[in-house]
């Protein structure tokens, strides 16, 4: 039996959004939107996040295909670490990768 490596691997993903206030827009705080997520997918495999509204399921879907950008983890996808490529060298990758966002009317309850 051989073992695969992920397609996709996820690791210790963090993102963190600084909270800016008073006249000078100074750093006042920071919104930990996702903090230390890991998961991995193999060829095939499907992920479902399942949450309350507002815990970071959107912003771990947007971070992973790097519509915004991680404050730190890895994430791999075929082996290739996306997460410190540029925005020109991200292009093919892009191609392969999309978020299925669920139908509310056709939710499970």
């Amino acid at each position: 039996m051989t073992e695969q490596r992920p397609l996709l691997e996820v690791t210790d993903l963090v993102k963190h959004y600084a909270v800016r206030g008073g006249v000078l827009r100074r750093q006042v705080g920071t919104v930990h939107a996702v903090d230390g997520v890991s998961f991995a997918l193999g060829a095939g495999e499907t992920l479902g996040l399942v949450g309350e509204s507002g815990c970071g399921k959107s912003t771990v879907a947007r971070t992973v295909l790097r519509l915004v950008e991680p404050t730190s983890g890895a994430i791999k996808l075929d082996g290739e670490d996306i997460a410190s490529l540029s925005k020109t060298a991200l292009r093919p990758y892009r191609r392969s990768m999309q978020i299925v966002f669920q139908d509310p009317f056709a939710s499970l309850n």
